[in-house]
C-alpha cells in the first residue's frame, strides 16, 4: 500500500476522529481549569471588628458596650478578603431610640462591600449600658 492510499484512505473519518478528539481534549482542559478557579474563588474567613455605635445627633449620653468587638463570618473572593481590613467591614450597634436605664441587649447589624457577604456575627447581641445621663 502506498502512502497516499494510507492517507486519503477513509479520510473523512480519520479527520472527523480528529476534530473529535480535539474536543474532547478542550472539554477535560476548560473543565479541569474552571473547577481549580472554583476552589480558589470563594472562601470564609473569621474577622475581628470593633462595634461602632450610632446616637442621635446632639446625644452627649455615654454607653458601655460588652463586648467592645465581635467576630464577623465573612465569605468571599480571595482577593476580596485579602484586601477588605477592619475598616472595611463594619459592625454597627443603633441607639438612637435607647431609653432604658438598666443594661439590655441590642441586635448588631453589618455592613459590608459588595463583594463580601457577611454570614455571622458571633455573638449577635451586646449588653448596652448607659454610664452617664
Amino acid at each position: 500500500m502506498s502512502l497516499r492510499s494510507l492517507i486519503l484512505q477513509n479520510l473523512w473519518l480519520k479527520l472527523f476522529s480528529i476534530a473529535m478528539a480535539t474536543v474532547i481534549w478542550l472539554a477535560i482542559h476548560y473543565s479541569i481549569h474552571d473547577e481549580l478557579n472554583m476552589n480558589q474563588t470563594l472562601r470564609s474567613e473569621y474577622i475581628r471588628v470593633p462595634v461602632s455605635v450610632k446616637t442621635a445627633l446632639g446625644d452627649k449620653r455615654v454607653f458601655r458596650i460588652t463586648p467592645d468587638e465581635v467576630v464577623v463570618t465573612a465569605v468571599g473572593k480571595d482577593d476580596a478578603l485579602l484586601r477588605a481590613t477592619r475598616k472595611d467591614i463594619r459592625v454597627k450597634l443603633d441607639l438612637t431610640d435607647f431609653n432604658a436605664t438598666e443594661s439590655t441587649f441590642r441586635e448588631l447589624t453589618a455592613d459590608a462591600p459588595p463583594d463580601i457577604k457577611v454570614l455571622a456575627i458571633s455573638p449577635p447581641s451586646v449588653e448596652v449600658q448607659q454610664v452617664s445621663p
